[in-house]
């Protein structure tokens, strides 16, 4: 691991200033040995807000492109940042200029909003979705970020995802629709709000199993039926 990648991760501001006065394009060095994440990466995850903002001026004056800074995994700095949910790490990402694609993906397919969905963090899809971000994005097991909203039995995202149009019915690579999700995992409330918004009660899964026939127990099959009969 280089200088400025341990100052990174280790919170070391000074050392950081430092490296970046004698050389700035440490700034975008990126390091095999470590995935090929930049310190910008290490700063994100261990959320030393002020070294990303010290790294994010510095890639500015070099006019780089945070959309090109990925990891061996796809990763972008939006995807760490959301990923960890640190607001204003969010925030000042969105600002930077040249503006990063919102939308890009990881190896995996995946989105900065499948990670802030994933993580229920709410303040941090709401700021991506107010900067366009899309909800009709398949990561590669076929999910859009409301098959993970409906998996953790988050009524204020599935709502909110709902609201930008998310696909109800669309069925993942395991012939999983959001509505199999919620009730696989026993989120009874969540499954009775996808049904209200429209969700499908009889699509088959890949092994021909409606929802219903997914719902991890008993209970959670008789809340369903009683609240959506």
């Amino acid at each position: 691991m280089s200088d400025i990648h341990k100052a990174a991760l280790e919170g070391d501001l000074k050392a950081v200033q430092n490296i970046l006065a004698d050389t700035p394009k440490a700034a975008a060095s990126q390091n095999e040995d470590d995935g090929n994440k930049t310190p910008l990466h290490w700063a994100i995850a261990f959320q030393h807000v002020e070294i990303v903002m010290t790294l994010l001026e510095a890639l500015r004056k070099q006019k780089i492109d945070l959309d090109d800074l990925t990891d061996d995994s796809g990763w972008n700095p939006l995807h760490t940042a959301a990923s960890i949910g640190n607001i204003d790490i969010v925030d000042a990402i969105l600002h930077y200029d040249p503006a990063p694609d919102v939308d890009q993906t990881t190896s995996n397919g995946q989105t900065a909003l499948h990670f802030a969905v994933s993580k229920n963090f709410k303040d941090t899809v709401e700021l991506l979705l107010e900067n366009k971000a899309s909800v009709r994005i398949k990561d590669k097991k076929g999910q859009y970020p409301i098959h993970r909203a409906a998996s953790i039995g988050s009524l204020s995202l599935i709502k909110l995802l709902a609201q930008k149009s998310s696909p109800l019915n669309f069925k993942d690579i395991y012939g999983f629709t959001p509505l199999h999700h919620a009730l696989s995992e026993g989120h009874a409330d969540a499954a009775v709000l996808l049904a209200e918004l429209g969700a499908d009660k009889t699509i088959e899964d890949s092994e021909g199993h409606v929802p219903l026939q997914v719902a991890v127990d008993e209970k959670t099959a008789v809340y369903f039926k009683q609240h959506t009969e």
